[in-house]
């Protein structure tokens, strides 16, 4: 587990969140119990878990029990550090009342199928595991994801790994069944919803009509959730949150476009130039954008061509390939896998030379990948030189913004920055912003060609395909995902806030030292409660005065481009000095 701290810090910290959660939970009414999980190797993601937990039984006073365990193929892959022992001792200080090492419970049913799990006193009966497509689905893609496979083998279904794969997911299904139907259940609170130690609790929690809250690991505190009285069961969780996203962005975010505007203006100023996080898809100085104008983006455009052997004067499609054994079909997804997805657009771009492509891998490409994936799809392109294949690190974003004319992605969060900027979008999958009218989603592969062909063809005319409206939804999400839904609280540090030892003296600080009584934590946390909402918010997102009709110009001195002055790069200089002015957006096409 990374959380190295000194004994003693680690000691104050667990003394102090013991007191403190003793003294703000009130006494348990019923056997109703709240289930969390605590299987990532990143205390600060187990921590959010516990914290929004334990704001639940606020209002809703019930028995905690922590899931927690490790098994051999993700300590081999990325749980090296895992220590079971800490994690239980964390959790009970912040009140758990049973912690349960599933992957022992599992070991320990397949000796003795009389063994069941004992909670809050009750020992529950054990229950019949889920169907077996769910199993199966399940099964290829953890099996996928921890080989670091961009796709099955063809012979997986007769190779030992993958049958030991399927079996564990037999065992965790029949103790997540076990858990979620044997009593009363508040809320499952879980860090991720894919791959099966996630995944099948949020499969059986939804079947029992428990509401799932998904925390996130950036910001402060982050947290989505899917209750049951808004889950029509015909997608998976993130579907459903796509979904559900999209209602709330058009309802409650949209209409109030001219009122949130310097906001997002400022919001989208402070990504441009990498301050705070999350920052698209990677960090450091390479991150930021300084490009203020057409004129600095030209020269270098013309720059960055030259390294790739590029002709300035043509269109450039950027493919950005994402993490190829991430959560494999977890979300709507256009292609079998993210690797057919991206080896069928090279295809495609092979064909197109009336364009020139800049494939890109992921930031990331070694932890999710261990055949050369990229590498040898660049190779079976390597005769056609209208396109380039580029580790994405080799670029600035100052590079890539000069030279790029029309992204291309899966799910990637390049679907909602690039947009921000002036740089349309094509998306061949759906991410949680989807239906926010950013990018331009496809519904099929068909269609996804079909807007490729668009796309180029208006290139090529010098016309542009992101629109003015595009670019406002573009910055309004940025509002929404780093401001808005982004809950400040003392008793969760923002996500940077590292090594261990300064973490947990943040924290135990704020436990000893803070009082409850005006923390935001828990109206807000009972606010969407209540509401049954689906993201965590800093404040209501209801009210305020209506946006202007469509086509009314924004309020005095806070200007935004047209349609016809919105660009590649569509650019934003820092705000004024002036207090209380509003940052402003300069943009030119290219």
């Amino acid at each position: 587990m990374w959380l190295k701290a000194q004994p003693t810090e680690l000691q104050w910290f667990l003394d102090a969140a013991t007191t403190y959660w003793e003294k703000h939970l009130p006494p348990q009414e019923h056997h109703e119990t709240i289930v969390v999980e605590a299987f990532h190797q990143d205390i600060r993601v187990t921590l959010r878990n516990l914290v929004f937990a334990n704001a639940i039984r606020r209002i809703r006073p019930a028995h905690l029990v922590v899931l927690t365990g490790v098994e051999p193929d993700w300590r081999r892959t990325l749980w090296s550090g895992f220590d079971v022992d800490l994690v239980s001792r964390v959790a009970l200080a912040f009140g758990a009342g049973d912690v349960l090492d599933v992957y022992d419970l599992v070991e320990r049913h397949r000796k003795d199928p009389a063994t069941a799990p004992t909670v809050a006193g009750r020992r529950l009966p054990m229950a019949a595991p889920l169907d077996e497509t769910t199993l199966t689905g399940y099964a290829d893609a953890t099996y996928c994801r921890l080989a670091k496979l961009p796709r099955l083998p063809a012979d997986h279904a007769t190779r030992a790994d993958h049958r030991r794969r399927r079996e564990l997911g037999v065992g965790l299904s029949t103790v997540y069944e076990t858990l979620f139907r044997a009593g009363p259940v508040a809320a499952l609170v879980t860090s991720h919803v894919d791959y099966d130690q996630w995944g099948l609790a949020v499969e059986s929690a939804r079947r029992a009509r428990v509401p799932v809250i998904h925390t996130q690991q950036t910001g402060c505190l982050k947290a989505y959730g899917l209750f049951p009285e808004h889950d029509s069961g015909t997608g998976t969780f993130r579907a459903e949150l796509t979904r559900q996203i999209g209602e709330v962005f058009a309802e409650r975010i949209w209409p109030r476009r001219a009122e949130l505007h310097s906001a997002a203006e400022l919001i989208a100023w402070r990504a441009k130039v990498n301050l705070g996080r999350p920052s698209w898809w990677r960090g450091g100085v390479t991150a930021a954008v300084d490009l203020s104008n057409p004129t600095e983006r030209a020269r270098l455009r013309s720059h960055v061509a030259a390294r790739f052997g590029f002709d300035p004067a043509r269109p450039v499609v950027a493919v950005f390939n994402h993490a190829v054994s991430d959560a494999l079909g977890t979300n709507k997804e256009l292609f079998p896998s993210l690797a057919d997805w991206f080896a069928d657009t090279a295809g495609y771009a092979a064909r197109r030379t009336d364009a020139q492509w800049l494939f890109l891998d992921h930031p990331s490409q070694a932890l999710y990948d261990s055949t050369g994936f990229f590498a040898a799809t660049a190779a079976a392109h390597r005769r056609h030189r209208h396109l380039a294949f580029h580790p994405s690190t080799a670029l600035s974003k100052n590079a890539l913004w000069s030279l790029v004319d029309l992204g291309v992605t899966v799910r990637g969060s390049v679907s909602n920055e690039l947009p921000a900027y002036g740089i349309p979008v094509i998306q061949a999958g759906h991410s949680e912003w989807s239906a926010c009218g950013i990018s331009t989603v496809v519904e099929d592969a068909g269609d996804y060609w079909r807007a490729l062909d668009e796309a180029i063809a208006a290139a090529q005319r010098g016309e542009l395909t992101v629109t003015e409206e595009q670019v406002r939804r573009a910055r309004l999400w940025l509002w929404l995902y780093r401001s808005g839904s982004d809950l400040v609280t003392p008793l969760v540090p923002q996500w940077d806030v590292w090594p261990a030892t300064h973490l947990l003296k943040s924290m135990g600080a704020a436990f000893r030292h803070i009082e409850s009584d005006a923390d935001p934590l828990y109206p807000a946390v009972e606010r969407m409660w209540r509401n049954r909402e689906p993201m965590l918010t800093r404040m209501p997102l209801t009210g305020g005065p209506p946006d202007e009709p469509a086509g009314t110009a924004p309020p005095a001195g806070v200007p935004l481009v047209g349609v016809e002055a919105v660009s590649p790069t569509a650019t934003i200089e820092p705000p004024p000095a002036v207090p209380g002015a509003d940052p402003a957006l300069p943009t030119g096409a290219r």
